[in-house]
């Protein structure tokens, strides 16, 4: 029979562009962490379980650790989509224990240390999560492309957008076009090609350049990193409500290009994330009882 606490805490953050492992002892201090390719369920269920052992087993002192030892808490982009969660659970290796939770609820429970808190991750999606007294909410982190506006998949998607429409006189033809268009030969078609099967994780790769032209000053990337704030604003404002005590926090790749541009009241009230949401899991490993059920408000 596993221990009532296993000695080994694993904590696991898969998303779209990658993921992410942390392994702590009983006592809290570090093991060793390591990265891996993306798993989702919303696209990679197939390869999801696979994906996890193999970057556990990337962490050299776990080689010799039972799995009836390991406490692992594994937190995935794609929850929402119930038939894919409850196949994923099925088909989950033996541990000493195991918990699967959403990729946005590791990320906040590593953003405020295992506190109560709200964060927004801004990433290749972009999803609202808090836990408070007990309860824990989530708000959008719909998937790609239907919902995840702000995120940096809807950011790459479009700047490719921005690119075919200056390719052909539509739009002017400015640095962030040339910069996406040269990616493909300098060649609408070919770029058009590549969109109608590129997943969000393809997308998102193009949200650094939108980035990076912001930054330079560049008119219509300037105004795509404002949109994409307003979009993030309205998650965090549906997420937070009334709890204007709530601790908040911006995680994901893309928290500190977006951070200056939310609104103004919630970006007074930003505090920086604690850990990754890898660590956030493997703390919650770590947590007698936590709630696994979230809800959407």
């Amino acid at each position: 029979m596993a221990e009532r606490q296993p000695r080994v805490r694993i904590g696991v953050d898969a998303g779209a562009s990658k993921t992410r492992v942390v392994a702590l002892e009983a006592t809290g201090s570090l093991i060793g962490a390591a990265n891996g390719p993306a798993a989702t369920l919303n696209g990679r269920a197939d390869t999801a379980w696979r994906t996890v052992q193999e970057t556990i087993r990337a962490i050299a002192p776990l080689e010799a650790v039972d799995p009836a030892a390991m406490r692992v808490v594994v937190g995935i982009a794609g929850t929402e989509i119930a038939t894919a969660y409850r196949a994923f659970c099925d088909s989950a290796p033996a541990w000493g224990s195991l918990s699967v939770v959403s990729d946005a609820h590791v990320a906040c429970a590593g953003a405020h240390d295992g506190r109560d808190g709200a964060i927004v991750a801004v990433g290749t999606g972009v999803v609202g999560f808090c836990r408070h007294a007990g309860d824990s909410t989530r708000v959008g982190g719909w998937g790609f492309p239907h919902d995840d506006r702000g995120s940096g998949a809807w950011l790459g998607m479009e700047a490719v957008g921005h690119a075919l429409a200056a390719a052909d006189g539509r739009r002017p033809r400015d640095t962030l076009a040339e910069q996406v268009l040269a990616a493909y030969d300098d060649d609408p078609g070919t770029l058009a090609a590549w969109a109608c099967t590129a997943d969000a994780g393809a997308f998102a790769r193009h949200a650094r350049l939108v980035a990076e032209r912001a930054a330079a000053g560049e008119a219509h990337a300037t105004a795509l990193i404002g949109e994409a704030a307003v979009h993030v604003s309205a998650v965090a404002r549906a997420l937070i409500g009334e709890r204007a005590g709530l601790a908040l926090a911006l995680t994901g790749g893309l928290a500190e290009t977006v951070a200056p541009w939310l609104d103004a009241d919630l970006a007074s009230r930003l505090t920086p994330a604690v850990h990754d949401g890898a660590h956030g899991a493997a703390l919650m490993a770590g947590e007698q009882t936590y709630s696994t059920t979230e809800s959407n408000s």
